[in-house]
């Protein structure tokens, strides 16, 4: 019987499934709901990520901890008290009003979860009448609970907030004790000593899990911290990855389990590497990458959790095994990747503050309209709490976006810059999980006939073709990816300050005030071969850039030339006439640097406040990199 018609076998399964499901989910599901955490319970966002890992570190270890137990305890009473821990661990969640309790009753939750587990695969084959059926409905819910996680707890978190993502697991864990009732699960004795567990499918789930980190945790993190978009429309994207997942399921069954996973593993890591290389921060990209992630995990881990509890091994043991090795997968890629992670987000910091202060020092408005910019953005910033998002559209639009298309351009840039410098900080990290999905192809091809069945024959080519439509498709979004800008997305802006510099900037003294102190300062910058940008910033504190590597006197001497030099250049052009050009050299020879810059006008406050834009990307980097388990 196929698994559609075990399925059909087994409706009274239901509520268990759900319940396994959902453990399966929490491993994720409450990434949505962070930022919204970090704000109600006033705690630091490095504790906040303590939410996620405590569940995840206890499933994983409780798991294997519980491997001898499975020989003396029935597994009925493994799971009453699985879901009765699981149940009270949610309600307590839901309702925390500190992040200590909160994480306490994670971890709680956590032992609940691996308890619930452990004993859900023999408990689910004695509802559905079959070892067989009881391994279809099982690894289903699993598969779907692990990728619906994010999609379910974003959807909760925008139409009540974070505690419902709690409260509503609390009546699913109430309603899976019925199986209690149920005879067949109560005479379920302890499980035999003896039995190997399938090495080769447990590794591959590892590595496997391990590559979902990045199509979950870092994809969502990006969408919903770094591009601001909200829980239900960051849950929008990021539920095309389980509708992939499942709409691939007749494609795996056609061709079997062993062809299936062995295309399941390149494709998935395909949507990390487009992830990795995305053209341009936009939903409908991401997307995409998601799709073929979806695709790659509903070929490559369905097969590898059946292969998994498919063995010598008891139901128990199988299942608590296959438990462990996918939370070990996913405890171990955030370990690697967090650190990969953090690094690559203070380089991205850096990258950012130096593209936007470009952004500004560029932008095609008047002083009028430049400086006070720029102040509202560093108050804006200043107000902002650690780790929140400033609201740049609220800045932008005080300062006439809604009416001046030039203020919009500004706004747009500038927040482009700045996601776009932060995007490229999660190249590694998705990289990183691209490899671990290729990592599972090991033990894919070293256990393909524990993975493919007894006597299951090769497929026809024609039924193989629908797999390489699939992997031809990610290699295509790669390259479509790469063609189209993506290793340039979020690279560094800034131009040298030797070359030729643009001398239009518009008519009035305004302008040409403001073209002779820019230019003078990039060729200040590059008689001391340092960038224009970092100069600027140096004038303030010169956070998130490197420090400008000569003294005061030296710095002001570099100044004053490059702003002779800019006057002889505008006097050549026409733009000044020879008395005005004799003044304003006479002033620049004599007067202080501080006030010129000042009296120039394009710097006046942006001079001593210009550094301060760094605290906006700096903000979001240590969000991100703090929201990491």
């Amino acid at each position: 019987m196929g698994t559609r018609g075990v399925l059909r076998g087994g409706v009274g399964a239901i509520p268990l499934a759900a319940a396994v499901a959902l453990a399966f989910a929490d491993s994720s599901i409450v990434m949505l709901g962070l930022p919204e955490i970090y704000g109600e319970l006033d705690a630091s966002i490095s504790g906040v990520s303590l939410v996620i890992t405590a569940y995840n570190l206890v499933v994983a270890v409780a798991a294997f901890a519980l491997i001898p137990v499975l020989r003396v305890v029935r597994p009925a009473s493994l799971l009453a008290v699985g879901l009765v821990v699981f149940l009270a661990a949610s309600l307590a969640c839901g309702v925390a009003d500190t992040l200590p309790f909160l994480v306490a009753m994670r971890a709680a939750q956590g032992l609940g979860g691996a308890f619930l587990l452990a004993a859900s695969l023999p408990a689910m084959a004695a509802v559905t009448g079959s070892a067989s059926a009881g391994r279809a409905w099982w690894g289903l819910a699993g598969t779907l609970g692990a990728v619906l996680g994010p999609a379910v707890g974003g959807v909760l978190t925008e139409l009540f907030d974070w505690r419902a993502i709690f409260i509503a697991q609390a009546p699913v864990a109430l309603l899976a004790l019925v199986v209690l009732a149920d005879p067949r699960v109560r005479a379920l004795a302890p499980e035999a000593r003896g039995g190997r567990v399938a090495l080769w499918p447990n590794l591959g789930l590892v590595f496997a899990f391990g590559a979902l980190v990045g199509a979950l945790f870092l994809a969502v993190l990006m969408i919903v911290t770094v591009w601001g978009l909200g829980p239900l429309p960051g849950a929008l994207v990021v539920s095309v990855l389980p509708l992939a997942a499942v709409l691939v399921r007749p494609v795996s069954r056609r061709v079997g389990a062993a062809w299936s996973a062995a295309a399941g593993a390149p494709l998935l890591a395909a949507g990390l590497v487009a992830l990795a290389y995305l053209p341009e921060v936009s939903s409908a990209w991401a997307a995409a990458a998601l799709v073929v992630c979806g695709a790659g995990f509903g070929l490559l881990v369905p097969p590898l959790t059946a292969g998994s509890v498919d063995g010598a091994a008891g139901l128990g043991k199988a299942g608590t095994v296959s438990v462990g090795a996918r939370h070990v997968g996913l405890v171990l890629a955030l370990a690697l990747v967090a650190p990969v992670l953090a690094a690559d987000l203070d380089t991205a910091g850096d990258r950012a503050t130096l593209n936007a202060t470009q952004v500004v020092l560029d932008a095609r408005l008047g002083l009028q309209q430049k400086v006070p910019v720029a102040i509202d953005l560093s108050d804006e910033f200043a107000r902002t709490p650690r780790g929140a998002v400033p609201d740049l559209e609220g800045v932008f639009a005080a300062n006439g976006a809604a009416d001046d298309p030039a203020v919009r351009q500004v706004r747009d840039d500038l927040v482009g810059a700045i996601e776009a410098a932060i995007t490229r900080g999660f190249r590694a990290g998705y990289l990183v999980s691209a490899l671990f999905a290729l990592l599972a192809l090991v033990p894919v091809l070293a256990g393909w006939r524990a993975i493919a069945g007894p006597a299951r024959p090769r497929p026809p080519p024609a039924a193989l073709a629908p797999l390489a439509v699939l992997v031809l498709a990610g290699g295509a979004l790669v390259v479509g990816a790469l063609a189209t800008g993506g290793p340039d997305l979020g690279r560094s802006t800034t131009t040298d300050p030797c070359a030729a510099r643009t001398a239009d900037r518009g008519g009035g003294i305004d302008a040409t005030v403001q073209g002779i102190v820019l230019d003078g300062l990039a060729g200040a910058a590059c008689e001391l071969d340092v960038g224009r940008e970092e100069l600027v910033l140096s004038f303030g504190s010169g956070a998130g850039t490197r420090d400008i590597p000569w003294d005061p006197p030296t710095v002001e001497r570099a100044v004053r030339s490059g702003l002779v030099r800019a006057v002889d250049d505008a006097e050549d052009r026409g733009s000044l006439n020879g008395v005005v050009a004799d003044v304003l050299r006479a002033v620049v020879q004599r007067a202080p640097v501080e006030e010129l810059i000042e009296g120039g006008g394009a710097l006046r406050d942006l001079a001593a406040r210009v550094d301060d834009i760094d605290i906006d990307p700096g903000a979001l980097i240590d969000r991100v990199q703090d929201l990491l388990p």
